[in-house]
């Protein structure tokens, strides 16, 4: 009978302790649970923000791509108006040069019939007047011509180096 009682007082003990721990462990199984649903809204949270960011990134992608774009079409078309006039240039040059020569000519024609003493006062000053602009426009064409005569020469490497493009 001593033995009965024991092994029902074990038994209780038994039930006593699977009650009181299961009572603690629904505790932590619901902090558990709490603590999962928490890790997968972290984890959306994370992946929404990565997608708008990668999105975002996307964008500003395009943008630098489009705007690149841009720029190296602009720098064809100057490379191409630049190579343009570098290819005329002798004949420019010339035709700049005939020019020059033919008002310089009307120029020292004019300064002979200004220097005819019997000229009127009227038709002296006006004949000075072509002098003066025809100067400007021979000055205005020599300058040019030296323009185009300097392009001839090569510009050192360190001095185009930060305008190179794609290398």
């Amino acid at each position: 009978m001593r033995n009965l009682v024991l092994l029902i007082v074990m038994v209780l003990a038994g039930g006593a302790g699977w009650w009181a721990g299961s009572w603690k462990g629904r505790d932590a199984i619901a902090a558990l649970e709490k603590a999962k649903d928490l890790g997968e809204q972290a984890k959306k949270a994370h992946a929404d923000e990565t997608q708008a960011l990668k999105a975002r990134l996307d964008g500003i992608q395009a943008e630098f791509d489009a705007k690149q774009k841009a720029r190296d079409a602009e720098f064809a078309t100057a490379k191409g108006a630049l190579d343009t006039a570098l290819a005329g240039r002798d004949q420019t040059i010339a035709a700049l040069q005939r020019s020059s020569d033919g008002k310089q000519t009307r120029i020292v024609e004019i300064e002979k019939r200004v220097a005819d003493p019997t000229l009127p006062v009227v038709e002296r000053n006006t004949l000075q007047a072509e002098i003066t602009r025809l100067q400007g426009e021979v000055q205005a064409e020599r300058a040019r011509m030296a323009g185009l005569e300097c392009s001839r020469v090569p510009v050192p490497a360190e001095l185009l180096a930060p305008l190179r493009v794609g290398g």
